[in-house]
C-alpha cells in the first residue's frame, strides 16, 4: 500500500472507533463538558471521513470495513453502564484513539508526499492535540 492509502485506511478506521464510541456516549455520558465533547467528536469524525474519502477518491458512502479489534472496542464500550465508570471509560477510549490518530498523522507527515494528504494530516494533527489537551483536563477535573 502507498503511504496515502495506509494513511486513509488507518485514519478512517481509528476515526470510526472514535465516532462509534462518541455516538454511544451521547446517550450515556453524565458530565456536560464530556457530552459536548462527544457531540463535537461525532460531527468532526463525520467531516474528516468525508474529506479523507474525497482526497482518496473513495465514494463518500463507501463503508469502511472495521477490523475485529475496532469492532470489539465499539461493542465492548456499548456494554458499559451509564455512570462514572462509563465517563471514565469514554475519556480513556478517546485518549487512546486520539493518541493513535496523532501517530498515524505523524507517520504520514514523515513518509507521505501528496500535498493534499499532507495538508489534511497537518490540520488533523493540530485538532488532535487540542482534543488530547481537553480530554486530559476533563480527566483531572
Amino acid at each position: 500500500m502507498t503511504p496515502e492509502t495506509t494513511h486513509a485506511a488507518e485514519t478512517l478506521e481509528t476515526g470510526d472507533v472514535a465516532l462509534g464510541t462518541s455516538k454511544t456516549a451521547l446517550a450515556k455520558v453524565n458530565d456536560a463538558a464530556l457530552k459536548r465533547f462527544a457531540e463535537f467528536e461525532v460531527a468532526e469524525q463525520d467531516t474528516v471521513a468525508k474529506v479523507i474519502k474525497a482526497a482518496s477518491r473513495m465514494s463518500e458512502g463507501a463503508p469502511e470495513k472495521l477490523s475485529a479489534d475496532a469492532t470489539a472496542v465499539i461493542e465492548n464500550f456499548k456494554s458499559i453502564p451509564a455512570g462514572k465508570e462509563f465517563d471514565e471509560a469514554y475519556i480513556k477510549t478517546q485518549v487512546d484513539g486520539h493518541t493513535k490518530l496523532l501517530e498515524i498523522q505523524n507517520t504520514y507527515l514523515d513518509q507521505g508526499k501528496d500535498v493534499t494528504n499532507r495538508s489534511i494530516a497537518m490540520l488533523a494533527s493540530g485538532l488532535i492535540k487540542e482534543h488530547l489537551a481537553n480530554l486530559q483536563a476533563m480527566r483531572r477535573g
